[in-house]
């Protein structure tokens, strides 16, 4: 340690840092060292909106300086009192703002079984109000799961051992995941663990939360708001067997399922494959016997069927007999009264022929009439569009520029183009362009003169 230490100052011996960049180069340092940390809270906490200050002591009078955000106190569900023992993990940092050495907490943890007790119902309250164990919530445990995700400790008392041994021989595919089981750093694990099984392999039919039984103490990241908050995100069902059969964590009422015990996890998990193989067995054995009193009510069905088909058959054939003799009928009459009408229609028709030949004669006559008036008007037409065209054209030259500009006048604009019709709209030293009949200058203002 101390030549890792000469090394890092004689590489930044020659180098000058401002305050600023010392006080980064040592939190690149600092900010890497996580520890866990257990002490007792000092007599003054520094509470803010979003923050809080404390010390943390221990018997020998040691102090270390403590921040945390207001979130890391809330997730603890008690509030912190001056001489709570608590365990903190997180990591030394000096604030640039004060210049002072900090410990970082990230989580905090407390230490006793009358605080644990006390925090476990304070947070199990206010978990339940938020709804975090509303069974309208739970996912069902599929029928017949065969893909399992196991979330426990390989370094356990026999915990994945007792899981593994009663899930017989019904074809499991069992993916392990290690994580510490109990201790500050478990929740970080047990919360990895469920993502990475949500994210990684979603095709999961259940995931299993296990471990052996244990104290309030060794029992407590079971009951962090972390891990329900992880286990009720979940999409993927959890069935949650931690501890002993009267053990009650808060993991145990946000789970899916809750298990007593590893052993009756997998027995849950069984229980449907167990079952089939019976329910096998006796279709098995009464298969011949269902299978004949099949037959025999198949074969009384049938003969019943014939009978009523053929009566039926009989009577559909006799009413669509005499709805075709209707329809007949209907149609004699039609056509008679058809061709009655065709001849009444035919005699009106050659009455009117005669007036339809004059009519068509005599628009015929007032068409012809119209296009002649149309060809001996056009050419007085052109003659009076060209008039009107050149009275126009003489017009616009009238009003053209180009003409004022023949005639001596000057167009003025600024640098930018824009027509300058008022000298107050200039000022001095502004280069400005006049345009000629022929050609352009450009030049700058000396004087402006208003009058």
């Amino acid at each position: 340690m101390h030549t890792n230490q000469n090394k890092i100052f004689l590489s930044n011996q020659e180098k000058i840092f401002s305050v600023s960049e010392f006080l980064d180069f040592l939190n690149e340092i600092l900010t890497p060292c996580h520890a866990i940390v257990q002490g007792e809270i000092g007599e003054k906490i520094n509470n803010y909106p979003g923050y809080s200050f404390f010390n943390l002591l221990d018997k020998t009078g040691s102090i270390l300086k403590c921040f945390t955000f207001r979130n890391v106190i809330n997730a603890l569900g008690v509030k912190l009192e001056p001489g709570m023992e608590i365990r903190v993990i997180g990591y030394p940092q000096i604030r640039k703002n004060r210049g002072e050495f900090n410990f970082q907490i990230e989580r905090i943890e407390l230490v006793g079984e009358g605080i644990l007790k006390k925090q476990y119902e304070i947070l199990k309250k206010k978990l339940e109000v938020e709804g975090y164990f509303d069974t309208r919530f739970k996912k069902p445990i599929p029928k017949f799961s065969r893909n399992i995700g196991l979330i426990t400790s390989k370094y356990g008392r026999g915990a994945k051992k007792d899981f593994l041994t009663h899930l017989g021989n019904f074809g499991f595919d069992v993916k392990f995941y290690d994580v510490r089981v109990e201790g500050p750093l478990a929740v970080y694990d047990i919360v990895e663990a469920i993502s990475w099984f949500n994210q990684n392999l979603p095709e999961i039919d259940v995931l299993v939360l296990t471990r052996g039984g244990g104290s309030w103490e060794s029992l407590q990241p079971f009951n962090s708001e972390e891990v329900v908050k992880a286990i009720f995100s979940s999409k993927v069902p959890i069935i949650c067997a931690v501890g002993h059969e009267n053990d009650e964590t808060l993991a145990d009422f946000a789970s899916d399922l809750r298990a007593s015990t590893p052993t009756d996890a997998a027995k849950i998990l069984t229980e449907d494959w167990k079952t089939a193989v019976i329910r096998l067995k006796e279709w098995e054995k009464n298969l011949p016997s269902s299978c004949q009193k099949l037959l025999i009510n198949v074969k009384e069905r049938i003969f019943f069927s014939a009978g009523n088909i053929t009566s039926s058959f009989n009577d559909k054939i006799s009413m669509q007999k005499r709805t075709i003799e209707n329809l007949a009928q209907r149609l004699n009459y039609f056509f008679k009264d058809y061709f009655e009408n065709f001849k009444i229609l035919q005699r009106m028709f050659q009455g009117n022929s005669d007036k339809i030949k004059n009519i068509l004669q005599d628009q015929k006559s007032k068409v012809e009439q119209i296009t002649q008036d149309l060809i001996q008007n056009e050419t007085r037409w052109q003659a009076k569009v060209k008039r009107l065209i050149s009275e126009e054209e003489k017009k616009l030259n009238l009003s053209s520029p180009n003409l004022k500009l023949k005639q001596g006048y000057t167009i003025t604009s600024d640098e930018f183009g824009k027509i300058i019709k008022n000298p107050e709209d200039l000022n001095i030293d502004q280069t400005i362009k006049t345009k000629f009949y022929q050609g352009s200058v450009s030049s700058k203002v000396k004087k402006i003169s208003h009058h």
